[in-house]
């Protein structure tokens, strides 16, 4: 499934970031043929850009310790993101998200707050009500307890990676739009293959479309994935064709040509 089908990019001032950037100059538009799209390039080309002024605009809640409309780090994309113009298919889709890896220890901090939260309610409903009504909203407040403790359980004590992937599982729903930034960070290559195989079968089996800006040859190598490369221009490559690919299996296959000059 593919519910967004393409978007425009704003002009302006080109002395202006992230009108600046070099992949964007005489970029007009892109197009997303493949439930999966992964935007790759170098620290700087403007994938993880775009990917956070697509998600502000198509008002994709964020996974983590904000709002995106609350965060301050994000202002200067705010008129970029605002002038970008999308086409759906049929009809949008309102479910989905947008995940930063680097976010993800926000977001944990978030749900210690919003415990916290949920413990202070209880301490003001019994200094407050009492008999039925003190029952019936303390009743509500465990249950709403309860319920975070069982999507995420404690996510203090389960590595980067395991909090991850469970947070991304049981997130996801069917047929929604999902935005994830360097998801690697938080992943050892054989927590990636999880990922890999997670991302396949929801595409797949449950209508659902990806946008990831990543680093990992692993998750270029989504299959089906259009790739599309940030450098001077942003254009389709093949996964092989990929500096990330080809310097990495040059490095596995001879290390020791490499560390010659390192």
């Amino acid at each position: 499934m593919i519910f967004l089908q393409n978007i425009s990019l704003p002009p302006g001032n080109t002395r202006q970031f992230p009108f600046n950037i070099p992949s964007f100059s005489g970029l007009d538009s892109l197009s997303f043929r493949n439930p999966i799209t992964v935007f790759v390039g170098e620290n700087g080309s403007g994938k993880s850009t775009l990917l956070k002024a697509l998600a502000m605009k198509i008002n994709l809640p964020a996974i983590g310790s904000m709002d995106l409309e609350q965060d301050e780090t994000l202002d200067g994309f705010r008129q970029f993101s605002e002038g970008i113009i999308t086409r759906w298919e049929r009809t949008r889709t309102y479910r989905g998200f947008f995940f930063r890896a680097e976010d993800y220890f926000g977001f944990v901090k978030r749900l210690r707050s919003i415990d916290q939260e949920l413990k202070g309610d209880i301490v003001d409903f019994e200094k407050n009500l009492s008999g039925y009504g003190l029952k019936v909203a303390v009743g509500a407040i465990h249950g709403q307890k309860e319920a975070l403790q069982r999507k995420y359980g404690d996510l203090t004590q389960v590595s980067h990676g395991e909090g991850f992937l469970k947070v991304l599982q049981n997130r996801i729903q069917p047929e929604g739009i999902y935005l994830i930034d360097e998801p690697e960070a938080a992943l050892s290559p054989q927590r990636q293959l999880a990922l890999f195989s997670m991302i396949k079968n929801l595409a797949v089996n449950e209508n659902c479309q990806f946008i990831i800006a990543t680093h990992s040859p692993i998750l270029m190598s989504l299959p089906d994935a259009q790739i599309l490369q940030f450098d001077d221009s942003v254009h389709e490559v093949a996964v092989e064709d990929t500096e990330h690919f080809s310097i990495m299996k040059n490095f596995l296959n001879n290390p020791e040509a490499f560390l010659r000059f390192l």
